[in-house]
């Protein structure tokens, strides 16, 4: 469009200069002819040397004039030229609306329309006569041409579609005033715009097509990032900045390789990738914006767009989880390759395995002779721990016991129903001892045709099971409690803001008191009998310490209550945890096991931050810790000079683990004790007291499912420490 109307700028100044060059010369000429009538009057009466040198003069004006002409001829010559050759029909019209001249552009153009020619005649009557788009186009151009008659000023020319014998054509047919020309008012421009138009089309057409590509790479699941050559960012859709962690913002301007946490990119073929236009980069791992692991997958495209200039369209896909699941069934199918060769090799060790675990087991063949048994089953049956009952029937072994009819009935229902029987429940009574209860499982081998029997002793998981209920209880009770503790929360709140407005208007009633006083307590009698019976001194000393006490009791629940909702918000398994703000909750919800006794102080390490641990179990473990303390500084009876005794815990965070260290200044526990402490039902307590569980759950959860450390300090009268070591990274997600 932009060389369109320049090509019209061109013609309008050509069209002047041919009209200012044709008045220049018109003008000379009626000047030499008038110096010539001139010199011919003056020639007539003057002498004949006179005459010469007038005819002399006449004939140089004459060969300048012929000079002057022939220019003049030269230059109609050039523009004429100039006019037919530029792209776009010309059409000089007086003020009648009659064809003066046209350039051979207008004739040409005109025809490719059938036999049309528009050289001659009123352009009105022309235009009126022609059919179609031609019509269309010559009819608005008519009334152009009467505005700008009537020096009217004219709107932009539009353009018309014109069928043409080379098929359909846009052309534009504009009007312009012709000025300071005797003869041409008007100039008619006619230009082509087939290609401008195809042109804007395609613009439109692309324009749609890019908005659908945006639109779709905007929502695709993977990581869309266009870069230039050097990889500098220029855009990015969403899933980039969830997959990332960086917004768009952050992102432009900057190279992809300084967001991805590492030292590179990974290595491939460039002369592979310049040759093809794409490449699948091999998958590395990366790093978040938080610092979360993650691995990568990308593909690159190298794009030039339609200026020329190379773009890089990267399409990256997180497959984290992919990549875990192949290591883990990488990692499985090597430990299971592994088990298959050491069964193949150490069967007999596997067998001394199987008889020594403390579950019974063994197997029988179609007819009902043992194939093979474990130790722990002659054990349940009261036999030697030498008899052999391989290859023998149940009948020749000779045992009579309360689980042979049991295992009979169970083996007859497999063999008649070809259905396992599982965890079955049986009481037996051995010889001499207490009734137990079993948890038999019998299971056919549909190749052998035999049974399989296990079953093991549930006596103490029923006693477990019973703990576990109660541990339940508790844990519905503590649930109460955090729905008790967020109801009496909004109550508390709106309490405290009340007392603290009425802190700040009653502060400012007792100063307008006791400027009344000041002022009339001596002067006004009534004024002072008031003062006197409400006791303003009183109320003066007294009312703004009641109020900071009533507000410094509320803030004491308000912090009760948000320690009772952090301390029984369970977490959702293994998760980034606050440990500062854990210890602090608990310690707040054990305050009444200790308050009474000893005073507690926390020293928390501030570069502590989150560690990976499951939230309800810790707390569990710091609160029996502190209870703990709390009954060691009870026992240790009164200090001497009076006073409570003291409870210290202390965060601190090391190079892989971070530490949490609960002392006291309790009895203390000798080399004996502390050997034993972690021992199931072990506990030092009087009846009633403890369980000699918490110790023994604080280890299972720390050692065994966290996998940190727990230990002791400790010496008779001196106190007892406990360090808890938790891990600042799981095992299974070290870098």
């Amino acid at each position: 469009m932009v060389d369109a109307l320049s090509t019209v700028e061109d013609r309008e100044q050509v069209t002047a200069e041919v009209a200012e060059l044709r008045r220049t010369v018109e003008r000379q000429r009626r000047t030499i002819d008038a110096l010539v009538v001139a010199a011919e009057r003056r020639t007539a009466g003057e002498p004949d040397s006179a005459a010469l040198a007038t005819w002399q003069r006449n004939l140089t004006l004459q060969r300048r004039l012929a000079e002057r002409t022939d220019r003049t001829r030269e230059a109609e010559q050039l523009l004429r030229a100039v006019i037919d050759s530029i792209d776009a029909g010309l059409c000089i019209l007086d003020g009648d609306g009659l064809i003066i001249d046209t350039n051979q552009v207008w004739s040409t153009m005109l025809a490719r329309v059938g036999d049309v020619t528009i050289d001659a005649g009123c352009f009105f009557s022309v235009a009126a006569d022609q059919p179609g788009g031609l019509g269309e186009l010559l009819t608005g151009a008519a009334d152009a041409l009467r505005q700008v008659l009537a020096e009217v000023e004219v709107g932009p020319a539009g353009v018309r579609r014109v069928e043409t014998r080379e098929g359909p054509r846009w052309w534009r047919l504009r009007v312009d005033p012709v000025l300071r020309h005797g003869a041409a008012r008007a100039v008619l421009t006619l230009t082509d715009e087939t290609a401008a138009v195809q042109i804007q089309d395609e613009l439109r057409h692309s324009t749609r097509h890019a908005a659908r590509l945006a639109l779709v790479a905007r929502h695709v699941d993977d990581g869309v990032m266009i870069t230039d050559e050097h990889g500098v960012i220029e855009w990015v859709n969403n899933a980039f900045t969830q997959l990332t962690g960086y917004t768009l913002e952050e992102a432009l301007g900057r190279a992809r390789v300084d967001l991805l946490g590492i030292d590179g990119m990974p290595q491939f073929d460039q002369e592979a990738w310049v040759a093809k236009g794409s490449v699948v980069l091999p998958e590395f791992e990366s790093r978040t914006k938080d610092g979360r692991r993650c691995w990568l997958r990308a593909e690159l495209y190298r794009v030039i767009d339609d200026d020329g200039i190379l773009r890089i369209v990267a399409v990256e896909r997180d497959v984290t989880g992919r990549v875990k699941a192949e290591r883990s069934r990488l990692a499985a199918k090597a430990r299971a390759e592994a088990l298959a060769h050491e069964l193949s090799i150490e069967k007999a060790v596997l067998t001394g395995v199987i008889s020594a675990i403390p579950q019974f087991i063994y197997w029988k063949d179609a007819n009902g002779r043992y194939i093979g048994h474990n130790a722990a089953y002659l054990t349940a049956r009261g036999a030697a721990a030498t008899t052999d009952l391989v290859w023998k029937t149940e009948a020749e072994i000779a045992v009579v016991d309360d689980l042979a009819p049991i295992l009979g009935e169970l083996e007859a229902q497999v063999r008649r129903h070809g259905a396992p029987v599982v965890d079955h429940h049986a009481t037996v009574t051995g010889p001499g001892g207490p009734p137990r209860t079993l948890l038999i499982s019998v299971l056919p081998q549909p190749d052998a045709g035999g049974v399989i029997g296990i079953g093991a002793d549930v006596t103490r998981i029923g006693d477990l099971e019973r703990q576990v209920n109660q541990a339940n209880r508790l844990e519905a009770i503590g649930q109460l409690a955090a729905g008790i503790a967020h109801e009496i929360n909004t109550p508390i709140q709106f309490v405290s803001d009340n007392t603290r407005f009425i802190e700040q208007s009653f502060t400012e009633l007792l100063t307008l008191v006791t400027a009344v006083q000041q002022r009339f307590g001596d002067t006004d009698e009534q004024i002072a009998e008031l003062l006197r019976e409400i006791d303003a001194d009183f109320l003066l000393a007294e009312v703004p310490t009641a109020l900071a006490e009533s507000l410094e009791g509320l803030e004491r629940v308000a912090q009760i209550v948000r320690a009772m909702k952090d301390f029984s918000h369970p977490g959702q398994g293994r998760s980034d945890v606050d440990v500062n703000r854990a210890v602090e909750s608990t310690s707040q919800v054990a305050r009444n096991e200790w308050k009474y006794h000893a005073e507690l102080s926390l020293e928390l390490g501030d570069d502590v931050g989150l560690v990976p641990c499951y939230e309800g179990e810790f707390k569990q473990v710091v609160l029996n810790l502190i209870v703990n303390a709390a009954h060691a500084i009870e026992a240790a009876g009164p200090r001497d000079g009076g006073g409570l005794g003291h409870i210290r815990i202390r965060t601190t965070r090391r190079a892989d683990a971070v530490e949490i260290a609960i002392s006291d200044d309790g009895t203390g526990m000798d080399e004996a004790t502390q050997q034993r402490i972690f021992d199931p039902f072990f506990t030092t307590k009087v009846v009633g007291k403890g369980t000699g569980q918490g110790l023994s759950m604080a280890y299972a959860s720390i050692v065994q499912k966290h996998g940190g450390s727990i230990k002791v300090d400790s010496s008779p009268g001196t106190g007892t420490t406990f360090t808890i070591g938790l891990p600042v990274r799981v095992e299974g997600e070290a870098g």
